[in-house]
C-alpha cells in the first residue's frame, strides 16, 4: 500500500478471515493514496468471534495450540495472534506434531484451529495433551 501511487478512486475488498488490525493498518495507509476510497468490510462475524477469543484465551492460559495446516492463511493468522500474547504458542497439524516437553510445567492450555480444520484432528490433539496431563500426574 505504502508503495502504490496517487489515486482519483480506489476500492478494497478484504478477504473473509483477515484481521481487522490487518485490514485497519492498510486503510489508513490508502487514505493517504486516494481522493475517494471505498472499502467494503468482508470479515466474516464468526472469524472476528475466533479472533477476539483467541486474544482473550492466549492471555489465560500457559500455553496455546494451535491447529491447522501451515499453508492455511487463517491457521497462520491465529498462530500469529496468539503469539502476540503468549510466547509458549504452538501451531500444529495434528496431534503426532504436539512435544510432550511443551507442556511439562503449566498448568492451562488453550486450543483454537483454524476454519477448515476437521473435528476429528482437533479431537486427536485433544486427546493426546490429556494424555500427557494424565502420564505426568
Amino acid at each position: 500500500a505504502k508503495k502504490l501511487k496517487k489515486y482519483k478512486r480506489l476500492g478494497v475488498v478484504s478477504q473473509s478471515t483477515q484481521m481487522i488490525e490487518n485490514v485497519q493498518d492498510i486503510i489508513s495507509i490508502l487514505m493517504t493514496k486516494a481522493f475517494d476510497l471505498h472499502f467494503v468490510n468482508t470479515i466474516c462475524y464468526p472469524t472476528k468471534r475466533n479472533h477476539d477469543q483467541i486474544k482473550e484465551l492466549a492471555e489465560k492460559t500457559d500455553t496455546m495450540i494451535i491447529i491447522g495446516s501451515f499453508i492455511s492463511a487463517n491457521s497462520k493468522r491465529l498462530t500469529e495472534l496468539a503469539k502476540q500474547r503468549n510466547k509458549n504458542t504452538y501451531q500444529v497439524t495434528c496431534a503426532s506434531d504436539l512435544k510432550k516437553k511443551w507442556f511439562k510445567f503449566i498448568k492451562s492450555v488453550g486450543i483454537s484451529a483454524g476454519a477448515s480444520t476437521p473435528d476429528y484432528l482437533i479431537e486427536g490433539v485433544a486427546n493426546k495433551i490429556k494424555e500427557f496431563k494424565q502420564k505426568r500426574d
